[in-house]
């Protein structure tokens, strides 16, 4: 409420000004003139009117834009879904990468399995290839020996030239003990005319010069026949 004194604000439930004191509720009255009938001047009768109240212009606040904060919180989310978005695709990206280094690691391990399992079922096929033949040698020597006793022992030819498969040690008896006498080079050519039986499934041929060398034995043929 609006003071008629001193046109200051009120709160609406008082009824005296607090800014001057006067009563809010009840419009100054004015004293009537005392009417004179000798004066020519007319009476003034503003008195008598009504005092009209002064409107005061309410000021009504600018409505500010709604739109504004919707507007902020929509920018904020779009901005959040980019960044999201952004984050998962390198995240992706990441795991993608990794499962492909994963892939190909595997690969390249059955790659090497693979040939590695070829590298050992070519050993097996010439060690099988090896083992045949050998096993031919044999059968044909102990078929010889048969035939001719004198000729052979243990299945090896006796009397006749032999050639050097691998560097050679020559030791003074039929024994992987016995002390060493020389060398037999690899293709080198030596005269046995005796061969014994040794330890390892070993058998040991005597040269014209009286060293022996070991001819065969569970692993390899020192020597064969030329």
């Amino acid at each position: 409420m609006i003071c008629r004194h001193c046109q200051k604000e009120n709160p609406e439930s008082i009824k005296y000004c607090i800014h001057c004191g006067k009563p809010l509720d009840e419009p100054e009255r004015q004293t009537p003139p005392v009417f004179d009938p000798h004066k020519e001047e007319g009476l003034n009768d503003d008195w008598s009117k009504p005092v009209e109240e002064e409107k005061t212009e309410v000021i009504k606040p600018s409505k500010k834009n709604s739109h504004v904060p919707v507007l902020i919180a929509l920018g904020v989310l779009v901005g959040l879904l980019v960044i999201g978005g952004v984050g998962y695709f390198m995240y992706s990206n990441h795991q993608h990468q990794q499962e492909i280094a994963r892939l190909e690691q595997e690969k390249e391990q059955e790659k090497e399995a693979r040939r590695k399992a070829e590298e050992e079922a070519d050993d097996l096929q010439d060690k099988n290839e090896y083992l045949e033949d050998r096993n031919d040698r044999l059968e044909d020597r102990q078929k010889d020996e048969n035939e001719s006793e004198d000729h052979y022992q243990y299945g090896f030819e006796i009397d006749t030239w032999y050639k050097a498969n691998y560097n050679m040690a020559l030791r003074n008896a039929g024994d992987y003990n016995a002390t060493q006498t020389g060398h037999l080079r690899k293709d080198e050519r030596i005269f046995i005319e005796e061969i014994i039986s040794g330890s390892n499934g070993s058998y040991w041929g005597r040269s014209s010069s009286g060293d022996w060398v070991c001819m065969q034995d569970n692993d390899y043929d020192y020597l064969r026949e030329e």
